[in-house]
């Protein structure tokens, strides 16, 4: 978790993310410069594209500077900062709001957060502070790339149930990825939809040229 307290006492701030926690970095870019402070956004991957709706896109580099007296790494932990900038009085801005919602979308994308009361109020919150709720929607859930359906028909051909069907295991390898042209990051989100078949609670990806576990995605309750 963010300590914001770290962050008013610093000067420059490095923000290291990934595609996983860019939306969230981008809350935490925008919030720095409100404090009138230096602040780099760092990735070691390349941020895909359909994040190029967000307003620091194009500030992302990949090396950090040698300026720099605190680093971050974002955690994909999009409630918890969100109450920590409300008990701080942070006025959340409009881009903040969007980045934010943006963030709850690629959570839910990962570990099904949707059914979760208090994020559900919290994207309420976020609404009506000005997040703009259909780019979005247009850019995370309208963009998904032929080669993750084509990845899709692979894994959904070749998975088995246990524990007296509540555990999905699902397979991806090497040759899979390379034929499909999708990623890991793909893999996940749609194993993570294995989730909806009745009584199933927990997904388990197997990268099985490799005989080890990617990720476990439970249900939340």
């Amino acid at each position: 978790m963010v300590d914001l307290n770290q962050i008013t006492q610093s000067k420059h701030i490095v923000l290291i993310t990934d595609n996983e926690t860019f939306s969230l970095a981008n809350v935490l870019y925008s919030y720095i410069l409100t404090l009138h402070k230096k602040v780099s956004l760092i990735s070691n991957e390349n941020i895909a594209k359909k994040f190029a709706f967000l307003p620091w896109f194009d500030k992302v580099r990949s090396q950090v500077p040698g300026s720099s007296d605190l680093e971050i790494k974002v955690d994909l932990q999009t409630l918890k900062l969100f109450q920590e900038i409300q008990l701080s009085e942070v006025k959340i801005n409009q881009k903040m709001a969007t980045a934010f919602y943006s963030s709850f979308l690629i959570e839910d994308e990962l570990h099904s957060i949707l059914c979760n009361n208090e994020k559900l109020t919290v994207l309420g919150e976020l609404i009506l502070l000005g997040a703009d709720v259909t780019e979005c929607y247009k850019a995370l859930r309208m963009s998904k790339s032929l080669a993750l359906f084509r990845l899709k028909a692979v894994m959904f051909a070749n998975f088995g149930l246990q524990d007296e069907a509540t555990v999905a295991e699902v397979y991806v390898d090497d040759t899979s990825l390379k034929q499909s042209g999708a990623s890991i990051e793909d893999a996940i989100v749609i194993a993570k939809e294995l989730l909806e078949i009745a009584h199933v609670n927990k997904v388990v990806l197997v990268k099985q040229d490799e005989n080890k576990i990617l990720k476990e995605i439970k249900e939340e309750n």
